[in-house]
């Protein structure tokens, strides 16, 4: 009883928050083996273009993730648990889409790269979006701004040892034994969740047990009940805006680094890490910074100093010293990670229905949107104007998300 007690995934327990971030770092090498690979191709003639329809592309599964929630609040098998159940089979399901990137040739953007990439961000997904559903019904509001932290932070270091181990892995031997690495890594994280325990109730509210299936109309009343009011009509612009530069960023600047400052691939590939090394403790230390820090005067200062970074790469060419040009690729990571931690504990704790996974589906929905809105238009900046005027868009396109970061932590 004891053994099982302490697998529980409730009241903020070691195993609990380890089992969240578990999941969450093996996100994290996922999208920092893609980071790699983007890199890898731009090395070896993959344009702006051929870099945008990939992500664009793979990116679609992401903004699914409004009709996701539904499915995952309506449907679960009892015997593994409410959230554990969509966890489980999307971390294996996971695995398997990129096995046959283990067996294939990958050395340009085509159709099957773009398929396989595409069905498993669909996977990841899922997994993000119960993994954020089980932590919005197992804490309570005083816990998510730490777990968060965790979270976010575990996330942001995978992203940075994904991205520096496929890094070396592709250039020194090839893309097939890189994704043989990340299918192996991955499989680590699939313990937590296998061996845990659920709760049956939402956290706070032991007197009342979830439904394992939520009917249509109580779906409804239950996602109106949150969303439907001024603080989640402003996180829903936020998260609309949040994105839009970063995936800009993410489209154009191998391909500025490489050509237009006389980078190597390999030197991105193991430099950006640093970055999101750096957001990974950024975002683990996020929610202690809460307690002697406001919460308005910490996101607004993330959101500014990504703002910074952006106009500070607009002024950027071959004469730019190293070490300015290295702080960029540090610091987008660096302070995406700060203001996402703030941000996702506020989203999470306007979750306070049954619906946990459908609503805050429907604000990552509309954050995936925002980096799909921003690859698809980076050709396009690009095109009207040069890599200095794109990256002042990137830094203009972050008001918004100022302005309703400001008004949601009014209180």
């Amino acid at each position: 009883m004891e053994l099982i007690k302490s697998r529980l995934l409730s009241e903020g327990s070691v195993w609990h928050i380890g089992s969240l971030s578990a999941v969450y770092l093996s996100q994290g090498l996922s999208g920092g083996t893609l980071f790699a690979l983007t890199t890898y191709l731009v090395s070896i003639g993959a344009s702006v273009k051929d870099i945008s329809l990939l992500l664009s592309i793979t990116m679609i599964p992401w903004t699914l993730k409004i009709f996701l929630g539904p499915i995952i609040d309506s449907f679960t098998l009892n015997r593994f648990g409410r959230r554990r159940f969509w966890i489980l089979i999307s971390q294996v399901a996971m695995m398997l889409a990129v096995m046959p990137l283990v067996f294939i040739e990958v050395s340009e953007v085509n159709f099957l790269l773009i398929c396989l990439l595409t069905a498993h961000n669909a996977f990841v997904a899922v997994s993000d979006i119960s993994v954020d559903a089980l932590a919005a019904d197992s804490l309570n509001a005083d816990q998510m701004a730490n777990a968060n932290g965790f979270m976010w932070g575990s996330k942001t270091l995978g992203r940075g040892i994904g991205m520096a181990l496929a890094t070396s892995i592709f250039f020194s031997y090839g893309v097939n034994e890189g994704f043989l690495i990340l299918i192996i890594l991955m499989s680590t994280a699939f313990i937590f969740p296998l061996f845990s325990e659920e709760l049956g109730y939402k956290a706070g509210q032991q007197n009342e047990s979830y439904k394992n299936r939520l009917t249509l109309g109580e779906l409804i009343a239950g996602v109106s009940a949150s969303m439907f009011n001024r603080s989640a009509f402003a996180a829903m612009i936020f998260m609309l805006f949040a994105n839009i530069g970063y995936g800009i960023f993410d489209v154009i600047y191998n391909e500025f680094y490489i050509e237009e400052l006389g980078w190597s691939g390999e030197e991105i590939g193991y430099l950006r890490p640093f970055g999101m090394w750096l957001g990974g403790l950024i975002g683990l230390s996020a929610g202690l910074l809460t307690i002697y820090f406001q919460k308005r005067s910490l996101l607004l200062l993330f959101i500014t100093g990504q703002g910074l970074v952006f106009l500070a790469a607009s002024t950027f060419d071959p004469s730019t010293p190293t070490w300015m040009t290295s702080m960029a690729i540090i610091g987008v990571d660096a302070v995406d990670a700060g203001w996402s931690v703030l941000i996702f504990s506020i989203l999470m704790a306007l979750c306070t229905t049954n619906t946990s996974a459908t609503n805050f589906g429907i604000f990552m929905g509309f954050g995936n949107i925002s980096m799909l809105i921003g690859n698809n238009i980076a050709p396009y900046i690009l095109g009207a104007g040069d890599y200095s005027f794109a990256f002042v868009f990137a830094a203009l396109s972050l008001i918004p998300c100022w302005l309703m970061g400001y008004y949601l932590t009014r209180s």
